[in-house]
């Protein structure tokens, strides 16, 4: 029997189809026009830099956007529920990348999880 939530769940291990998913809601916008799969690949491909980024050039970009994303929401006054919730994930996220800026858990073979508790769209990381 085919279970169809494996199915789903299976099909978005796919970036294509996790690419399609994310940018659907924009399809029906003329201007600019849409980006194809294969060009977002290639635009967002860390290797095509000589020499190609480490994992701590990775986790860096990741702590300033965290970061960035802190001081904007900081700005913003009385913050929704929904902010707030998306406050605590750049705090979260922020403090984990750096551990791992850090070294933290250099060795593990254990992948990262991503809670989604939080928030709808913007997991916490945990490693």
């Amino acid at each position: 029997m085919h279970e169809p939530s494996r199915a789903r769940l299976s099909d978005f291990r796919l970036g294509w189809v996790r690419y399609e998913h994310r940018f659907a809601p924009f399809n029906s916008i003329l201007t600019p026009p849409p980006v194809q799969y294969g060009q977002y690949k290639e635009m967002t491909d860390p290797y095509k830099y000589q020499p190609p980024p480490t994992p701590e050039d990775m986790y860096l970009a990741a702590c300033k956007c965290f970061q960035n994303a802190r001081m904007l929401l900081d700005n913003v006054p009385d913050l929704s529920s929904e902010l707030t919730s998306v406050m605590k994930v750049a705090k979260t996220n922020f403090v984990v990348v750096k551990l791992l800026l850090s070294g933290h858990k250099k060795d593990s073979t254990m992948l990262p999880e991503f809670d989604f508790s939080q928030h709808k769209n913007f997991p916490i990381i945990r490693i």
